[in-house]
């Protein structure tokens, strides 16, 4: 039987077959560490998400005045993460996360104290800078530290995130408002956050020895397999563009930056106001509102699951994400005419919308980090390609909110409609270029399939 030379604090035979056992644990542990300390991050962002109309209401604000707390936090969410992607190669960014994520839960908590909509932007702001390194660390992490069988699962997981942590976000903050409980949701979340964060630290120094050997294994593996994760393995190999030159990745991180930035506006044009266009234009109650919101985080589970399996059984990526947007471009029209007719119509284009505009936001934000790995590193890119989406989280809601405010909700739809046309633009004329620079590097004709 093969033996193995790996390593740790010093060098060791291991069985082969004991190994792949042990690495393949660990691997599940990692991504379970991860994806739960993401989720757990999801929900302390998304209670003041689901609580925002309640706070209008009880405070008597406008909607731009609350929104700008979603603007704090996005902002220096990720202004933080660009500093991170300058730095990542020159820190732990595990032990930096585990030093900031703390102060995150803290300033979590704190939020529940505020007595008026200053304090919590504050709070948000700083609870936004300091779980600034949660989705580019957990990325670094898996990306570095996992067999690569389990990089897809990974993948998956962790795009199911964002949606697990705002239904629980939701359900919460619904069940406590409906007894006028609102504060108790942030000090829930605040400490589930702290048990994730433990989580963590336990099982990422363990994971971080495996990398070195699953470097080795994997190189001997993926020669014998013919499943599904070596198609992916292989696209990973030969992928539709690479980066071999310093024009090529200024010119990919601007045309990549600038499309995660209107991805991500889509998503959030519709998201963030689903609640309150059931209670201000359809006289839904506000906790009601609030159960029934639910239905989109739980569906926009879909999104991801729809676009990574399909990008993992194509090279060409980019042409999953122009399918996708092609499908929802005509629903911001039917919402700029429907969205006040009936309530099942305008909760049911919205849903569908926010579902399909988080598949195609995956893409750029998590497809492109595991599926080109090899390319740059995964924690830097994590980091800026974020560090964008989360800025446009924090100024879409802030503008939607005053189009709303100023000009209705049609214009507001209309405005979506618009951000959809220009993202299919965009990738339709990257798609032209690429496809065109694969064919001529790999002399194929016109009739063959990248």
């Amino acid at each position: 039987m093969a033996l193995f030379r790996f390593g740790l604090n010093h060098h060791c035979e291991i069985d082969k077959d004991n190994i792949e056992q042990d690495r393949y644990k660990n691997g599940k542990l990692l991504i379970f560490a991860c994806f739960f300390l993401y989720t757990a991050s999801m929900a302390a962002k998304g209670v003041f998400a689901a609580e925002q109309k309640f706070i209008v209401d009880l405070w008597q604000l406008e909607y731009a005045k609350a929104s700008m707390s979603n603007t704090f936090y996005f902002v220096a969410y990720g202004l933080v993460q660009v500093v991170l992607f300058f730095v990542m190669s020159k820190i732990n960014i595990n032990k930096y996360m585990i030093f900031t994520i703390p102060f995150a839960v803290i300033t979590t908590i704190l939020i529940g104290l505020a007595t008026n909509i200053e304090q919590i932007w504050i709070y948000f702001g700083l609870s936004g800078a300091f779980q600034a390194s949660i989705y580019c660390g957990c990325n670094y992490a898996l990306t570095r530290y996992l067999p690569v069988n389990l990089l897809s699962t990974a993948n998956k997981l962790m795009n199911t995130g964002y949606a697990l942590g705002t239904v629980f976000s939701y359900g919460l903050c619904a069940l406590c408002i409906t007894f006028n409980l609102w504060r108790i949701p942030y000090f829930v979340v605040g400490g589930i956050f702290a048990v994730s964060l433990v989580i963590f630290a336990l099982v990422i120094k363990k994971a971080a020895k495996y990398e070195q050997v699953n470097q080795l294994l994997d190189k001997e593996n993926l020669k014998e397999q013919t499943s599904k994760v070596s198609k992916a393995a292989s696209f990973e190999a030969d992928p539709l563009f690479t980066l071999d030159s310093k024009k090529k990745r200024i010119l990919f991180y601007i045309v990549d930056l600038t499309l995660a930035f209107f991805i991500t506006a889509l998503f959030y044009c519709v998201m963030n106001y689903i609640t309150s266009l059931l209670v201000d234009v359809h006289k839904m109650s506000q906790d009601v509102s609030i159960y029934v919101s639910i239905i989109a985080p739980v569906a926009i589970v879909l999104g991801p699951i729809m676009t990574i399996s399909s990008c993992d059984k194509k090279r060409d990526f980019i042409r999953t994400g122009i399918l996708y947007s092609l499908a929802i471009l005509p629903i911001p029209v039917l919402l700029a005419f429907f969205y006040d007719s009936n309530i099942f119509v305008a909760l049911g284009l919205s849903v569908i919308f926010i579902v399909i505009a988080n598949g195609v936001k995956s893409i750029i934000l998590s497809v492109m980090t595991f599926r080109m790995r090899r390319q740059f590193n995964s924690g830097s890119y994590s980091a800026i390609s974020n560090a964008l989406a989360s800025i446009s989280a924090g100024v879409t809601p802030t503008v939607i909110g005053a189009i709303i405010d100023k000009a209705g909700w049609s214009a507001a739809y209309w405005v979506t409609f618009g951000i959809t046309l220009l993202v299919i633009i965009s990738l339709v004329i990257i798609d032209f270029f690429i496809r065109r620079n694969y064919r001529k590097t790999h002399n194929l004709t016109n009739g063959e399939k990248i």
